[in-house]
């Protein structure tokens, strides 16, 4: 039936794209942290990172190490487990990387919540309410995602990796939906650039989740419909928000990533 041809096509194309940015991510974030601390430069991590570094807090360092550490593994580990040939071909390397991948989900989590309640965000409290509820869905969805994976429901087991993949790209959805946010408007709309304070990144602190989670059950939902027009409809949405993934990511790999490598 094309209109599920379209559907599906559609849904490729954002997953690719996405796949792509979130890889560009985690190169920048391995050779930005990364390269930091090879040269022992803690401190540089500030320069991105308010008090990501603070010399003499261990655990909040650890924490903020941790995190960054499984980030990357997120990134490049996360979408080899959505290739079906892979997957069928090599089922004991699904696994395994399934299992490193929940595990990095679960640390990636807690430290990412130890960071916001021994540090706090830029974004003051609705920031750190915002970050902490990412944190605690990463939480629900990898438990989801272990369970029905252990009792073999593979269909569900895989609507819960998929959850858990969007929950994860929060960080990756708010630099590239504020990047393009800027770049449309040619400059900050809605909020202070002084004190990262303002109704658009209340919206984005939220949004930067609950909005691909919410297309998520909209596909999920169009895909058992009948109709064309519901499937069509579903398409074009995928299609524009895959053109938004598109320009924020080269924002924000031209006005973020690179500069900051330089």
């Amino acid at each position: 039936m094309w209109p599920n041809k379209i559907l599906n096509y559609s849904a490729r194309l954002w997953f690719i794209i996405t796949v792509i940015g979130q890889i560009l991510f985690a190169i920048y974030v391995a050779l930005f942290y990364g390269g930091a601390a090879m040269e022992g430069d803690f401190m540089r991590w500030n320069r991105v990172l308010p008090h990501g570094y603070v010399e003499g807090e261990t655990m909040g360092n650890l924490a903020v190490a941790t995190h960054l550490l499984f980030a990357v593994v997120v990134l490049f580990g996360g979408p080899i487990q959505f290739i079906p040939k892979l997957r069928n071909k090599f089922p004991l390397f699904h696994r395994w990387n399934g299992r490193i991948y929940l595990s990095a989900a679960l640390l990636l989590s807690i430290s990412g919540l130890y960071m916001v309640i021994s540090k706090g965000t830029i974004s003051g409290l609705v920031g750190d309410i915002s970050v902490s509820l990412n944190g605690i869905l990463i939480l629900l969805f990898s438990i989801y995602a272990l369970t029905t994976a252990m009792k073999r429901k593979i269909v569900v087991h895989r609507k819960w990796v998929l959850r858990l993949f969007l929950a994860m790209g929060g960080v990756w959805f708010f630099r590239i939906g504020l990047m393009f946010w800027l770049l449309v408007n040619g400059g900050p709309v809605g909020f202070d650039p002084e004190t990262f304070r303002g109704p658009f990144l209340v919206f984005l602190g939220f949004g930067q989740y609950l909005i691909p989670l919410i297309l998520l059950e909209f596909y999920f939902w169009s895909q058992k419909k009948r109709k064309a027009a519901t499937k069509l409809t579903m398409a074009m949405t995928l299609f524009i928000f895959t053109i938004i993934t598109a320009i924020g990511t080269f924002a924000a790999t031209m006005g973020m990533w690179l500069p900051r490598l330089g």
